[in-house]
């Protein structure tokens, strides 16, 4: 098996608008930590796969089709056999589409998509013969936001599972690489930060690095967690304090296999999932209006109201805006058409989706392909279509059924069935 290692930095402009957060009011002021990008080259048999994880907000599924073309173009690699992903961070450049936000700069996109077929190709022409081994951690650095007010054991819904895999190179056993997967949402830090950082994604790595070398590459995929934040917030000290414990997880992490199997599967499908389109097109208008008139009312009282409110508002004029011209020009998106895609490399599958998934959509995939080996589940990743709220959360959601579609750009959020879809064609490639 041959492997590929390459990282490099995500440009990090000061005074570009930042995303993840509305409220905020000017553009980034300094650079806490680097953000990276990174790659993985793995060969076997003459099938090539490449993950590359950006530590960005999410890219739009347009932007991410066309930069993972022209990547896997640049490489001669099968567009099946592309993850891009990204860590959701919200201390980012803006990097897609969420209105009210921060908007993507596109000279930035443009640079930033040569940025990765460049990286692409260092790690394809920088390779060794090696092979891995796939741990299991536990931690607890996330909480459940969704069932916090809902149920009494929401500190304990969640995924406690930090998958670790970790590359060696063949003869000398040398650890080359760290990869590393855990869901929780990447917001330690508020909507007042405004300094580039990577969360407390970027403490895990920094200790990883004390432990195991600056020469060891150490690359962080986020998981489902579109249902779970960190547990503790608000300042670096918290910062800093949940990324090591991530990283204390990593390392004491028990093996589960050394993986012998070197071949190399992939799986790609676009399915087709239905919007559940929140207003009826006589119902906009009135919404709209109501929504100028907050943002009247709030103006008038020279924005001693918090920001945040003003912006809120704005965006449900501009988004009831966009559904009325696509039911006026009849192409109102009622369905939206995401790329599932599925890396199985020997006894590992990684399972690569498009959304911020529910934590327990995610527990389920891993439990399909147990039978076979482990697996984990990338979010954000090959795009961003929003939130895909699941099981009995779906109906207890707020803002994640009911207001986030909007800052997308969509009419509504996806349908209840999404999960069950997506799991569907899942179960047909884990069996």
């Amino acid at each position: 098996m041959k492997i590929g290692i390459a990282e490099a930095n995500v440009r990090t402009p000061l005074g570009m608008q930042m995303t993840g957060y509305a409220g905020r009011v000017f553009g980034a002021m300094d650079v806490h930590d680097p953000l990276k990008m990174s790659a993985l080259y793995i060969e076997s048999n003459g099938i090539r796969s490449m993950i590359i994880v950006c530590q960005v907000l999410g890219f739009d599924p347009d932007y991410s089709r066309v930069t993972e073309a022209k990547i896997c173009q640049a490489v001669n690699l099968p567009e099946s056999n592309l993850i891009l992903g990204a860590i959701h961070t919200h201390a980012g450049p803006a990097s897609g589409t969420l209105y009210g936000c921060g908007c993507a700069d596109p000279i930035w996109l443009e640079e930033t998509q040569q940025d990765l077929i460049n990286l692409a190709k260092s790690a394809v022409s920088n390779t060794f013969d090696g092979y891995f081994e796939y741990a299991s951690g536990e931690c607890e650095i996330a909480m459940n936001r969704v069932a916090r007010t809902r149920y009494e054991n929401y500190m304990d819904m969640i995924d406690k599972e930090a998958a670790v895999v970790k590359f060696y190179e063949t003869g000398t056993d040398q650890l080359k690489a760290i990869f590393m997967n855990y869901g929780c949402h990447p917001v330690t830090l508020d909507h007042k930060n405004y300094q580039y950082s990577a969360d407390y994604v970027y403490y895990a790595i920094k200790k990883l690095h004390d432990i195991y070398g600056e020469d060891v590459a150490v690359i962080f995929s986020t998981g489902c967690c579109g249902d779970l934040n960190p547990r503790y917030r608000l300042s670096f000290e918290m910062t800093e304090k949940t990324g090591n414990m991530l990283a204390d997880s990593v390392i004491a992490a028990k093996k589960v296999f050394t993986n012998t199997n070197e071949e190399i599967r992939c799986h790609a499908k676009q399915l087709a999932i239905p919007l559940a389109v929140e207003l009826k097109y006589e119902e906009i208008k009135p919404f709209r209006e109501a929504a100028l008139e907050q943002c009247r009312e709030l103006t008038e009282e020279n924005y001693t109201q918090n920001f945040i409110m003003i912006q809120v508002e704005a965006v449900k004029a501009f988004w009831a805006d966009l559904c009325m011209k696509g039911y006026e020009s009849n192409d109102l998106v009622t369905t939206i058409y995401p790329m599932i895609k599925v890396i199985q490399i020997g006894d590992l599958s990684i399972v690569a989706l498009p959304f911020e998934v529910f934590h327990q959509l995610g527990l389920e995939i891993k439990e399909l392909f147990h039978k076979n080996g482990r697996a984990f589940v990338m979010g954000y990743s090959n795009g961003v279509f929003g939130y895909l709220p699941y099981g009995e959360l779906y109906e207890k959601a707020s803002y994640e059924t009911r207001g986030a579609h909007r800052y997308y750009g969509y009419a509504g959020p996806v349908c209840k069935e999404a999960g069950n879809i997506i799991y569907e064609y899942l179960k047909e490639v884990a069996d």
